[in-house]
């Protein structure tokens, strides 16, 4: 029989095994080089503890030494490093959008939700009609798992075509534990940085209460010019983050948890600029993104079933300037977006070891996305508010055959979404203007099927057929009201067909993970920028469909021991099935072509790593050789002017990063290291508008030190 797993969802219980299983070098996937290694890593993608091993879904892990050894960046650059994923940025905020498999929404603001679901432990960072996403710090994480594929009967209306979530470590119970990293870097023709993390763990009643800190701040010097203020390297970046967990197991049946996570991002320019690393703005445009969210987690286990509420609120601030001096002299374009999101959600779980599973759950969510836009152009400032209460009931079932050998699942979810925008002033400047008040309600019913082949502990092989939905929005008002009338965004959905295996072979040697799909994706968000006045109008219309088969492939070799090499490869044929028209006053224009890819999808992804582990004398040193490169073809975008459709194009990203680490018996590991070795500099993302050319980082050199107890 196969060995069944605790189906509670535990608070106060930390999985400890995983770092261990994945102290793997930037670049390592789903499976660990080693059989062993491979059982002992578990996850609660499916809303229950399995084995990795076990699941059926295409699941990558991102382990939590390995993301404490990270040199730069955050959880963004983290993800790069997953097949299948693309992180692209905004001049808005600083914020970032996340696209899985080539599924993307059309912009990171006010172009709808995202089309993958973000969770911060139990809190889902999803707004009414924007996608964007902060750049979390990793350090003190237990793990990231990103769910590839539409997951919309476990975790909802976001979660269209992938999810991912970041689980940071509870409170240890049981022991005092302390942990900090300190580094700092030179980028090449830029400032230096600096950062520092520390984690505090303190059992307050033994084995009953205990709380965990973790505080960390980061300064991200920066390499870009603007020479019409006379400011060298303005784009900087100051980090500030705190995290409170506090965790308690009253009884055997009883845990609670409770945690708060404080973030707070300034960014004093968008990296932005042209080759020569020039930015024209004639006037500050600073960026900030903060958020605070809390959370409350109660577990129960009754004799047959496991029960879990988690309750969550999020407040979110994202504001920027934008330079407009193409409209007039020093001009610019303000936003400011504030959201509140409160959800709650209530999970049971069956607990019992027999031929049967089941988990069934009610979620309510209610959100608020505060809109605030200024540019001279305009009458009055665009000053909406939108608002979304949503619910959802769902359940899964689970049966098994021939001596656990092969599952059957089923699963279902019904969604309704009630979703309104009120004007809060006036857009045309008169006050007796009538006030514009649109509602709209949104639903859908979203199955899987999955069949799993689990003929051994080292190989699994499933077929699934899944939906994912993701909810309409009321557009907001156009700058100016001669502007064209913007109609309300159609929900999408996404059917995705699968096939996939992974497991180990050569007695642990080599271990893999592959993934065969066809995404039909229906009544698509896709967002252009209409061309008004010489201002870009964000704006969103529905297309009718795109499908295209995909493929996603991962795989370790530790040929002996102390080496491990692999890699990652996705390419997805998404494509559009018809093109998509739009009306102008000059007429019906071709927004995209049939056939064309979507706007930020890119058609492949790739990685590889190697890491060489050797030991240094005879006091317990050992030594660490890393390195892996990171590679994203062109993404395209789409800008209407003049009633004509522009396509703009990215370049493609490579980047390599190498290290050296050496690790000492008392706890302490100093780590060398070098960032885009190759000095790439070219475009990341397609620019919605000409001097919008976002970088990456050039070369960067710098050292780690690490401690823990």
């Amino acid at each position: 029989m196969r060995k069944k797993l605790s189906t509670g969802l535990q608070c106060g219980v930390a999985l400890a095994l995983l770092p261990l299983a994945w102290a793997a070098p930037a670049g390592a996937q789903t499976a660990d080089a080693a059989e062993d290694a491979t059982d002992e890593i578990v996850v609660t993608a499916q809303k229950r503890e399995e084995r990795l091993q076990d699941v059926p879904i295409s699941v990558a892990v991102l382990g939590g030494a390995q993301l404490d050894g990270q040199t730069t960046g955050g959880v963004t650059d983290a993800l790069r490093n997953v097949a299948g994923v693309s992180i692209t940025s905004t001049a808005q905020g600083g914020a970032t959008q996340l696209t899985i498999r080539g599924v993307a929404a059309n912009g990171a603001t006010l172009a709808g939700s995202s089309t993958a679901a973000y969770y911060i432990d139990s809190v889902p960072f999803g707004l009414v009609k924007s996608a964007i996403l902060p750049d979390t710090n990793g350090f003190d994480m237990q793990r990231i798992e990103v769910l590839r594929g539409p997951q919309g009967t476990l975790y909802g209306a976001n979660a269209l075509n992938g999810v991912v979530r970041l689980l940071t470590n509870d409170a240890n119970l049981d022991k005092f534990e302390l942990k900090t990293r300190a580094g700092i870097s030179s980028t090449q023709d830029g400032d230096e940085s600096y950062r520092g993390d520390i984690a505090v763990n303190i059992p307050l009643v033994e084995g009953k209460l205990a709380v965990r800190v973790v505080a960390g701040f980061e300064n991200a010097g920066g390499w870009i010019e603007q020479p019409a203020q006379g400011i060298k390297n303005a784009n900087d970046t100051q980090s500030r983050n705190v995290r409170l967990k506090i965790n308690a197991q009253p009884t055997d049946a009883l845990s609670i948890g409770l945690s708060a996570w404080i973030s707070r991002i300034d960014q004093d320019a968008p990296s932005y600029a042209n080759a020569a690393g020039i930015q024209l703005a004639p006037v500050p445009i600073p960026q900030k993104l903060n958020y605070d969210a809390f959370s409350a987690k109660i577990g129960y286990d009754l004799p047959g079933v496991a029960i879990t509420s988690a309750t969550s609120y999020l407040k979110f601030v994202n504001r920027g300037l934008r330079d407009y001096n193409t409209l007039g002299p020093k001009q610019t374009l303000y936003s400011n977006i504030e959201s509140e999101v409160f959800t709650e959600e209530l999970l049971l779980n069956s607990k019992s070891e027999g031929s049967w599973r089941w988990s069934a759950g009610a979620f309510y969510r209610d959100a608020t996305d505060l809109l605030y836009q200024t540019l001279f152009v305009l009458p009055a400032p665009i000053n909406t508010n939108d608002k979304s209460r949503s619910y959802a009931v769902f359940g899964q079932l689970t049966k098994t055959f021939l001596d656990d050998t092969l599952e059957l699942t089923g699963g279902l979810r019904y969604f309704n979404d009630r979703v309104s925008q009120i004007e809060r002033t006036p857009t045309t400047g008169n006050p007796a203007q009538p006030l514009a008040h649109r509602t709209e309600t949104f639903d859908a019913v979203t199955p899987r099927v999955v069949l799993t082949w689990l003929p051994s502990r080292s190989f699994t092989a499933y077929a699934s057929y899944s939906q994912g939905f993701r909810s309409g929005f009321n557009q907001s008002p156009t700058v100016i009201r001669t502007a064209p009338t913007l109609p309300p965004v159609r929900a999408d959905k996404l059917s995705n067909y699968e096939i996939g295996a992974k497991g180990s072979l050569l007695d642990g040697a080599l271990s893999f993970d592959a993934a065969l799909y066809y995404i039909d994706w229906k009544d698509i968000q896709q967002n252009v920028n209409l061309n008004f006045m010489g201002a870009p109008i964000a704006a969103s219309v529905n297309g009718s469909s795109a499908s295209g088969f995909g493929v996603d492939l991962s795989a370790t070799v530790r040929p002996v021991r102390g080496l491990d090499f692999g890699g990652t490869f996705s390419w997805n044929g998404l494509d559009l099935d018809a093109a998509i028209i739009t009306q102008t006053a000059a007429g019906p224009v071709v927004l995209f072509q049939k056939g064309e890819r979507l706007a930020f999808s890119p058609e492949y992804t790739a990685s590889a790593f190697a890491e060489y582990e050797f030991p240094i004398g005879g006091a317990g040193l050992e030594g660490q050789f890393t390195g892996s490169v990171n590679y994203r073809s062109k993404i395209p975008g789409r800008l209407l002017s003049g009633g004509v459709s522009r396509l703009f194009i990215s370049d493609a990203p490579f980047t390599a990063r190498a290290g050296f680490a050496l690790k000492s018996p008392d706890n302490w590991t100093a780590t060398l290291f070098v960032e885009n070795i190759t000095n790439w500099n070219g475009r990341l993302q397609p620019p919605s508008d000409v001097s919008l050319e976002f970088r990456t980082r050039p070369r960067t050199v710098g050292l780690q030190f690490e401690f823990h107890l």
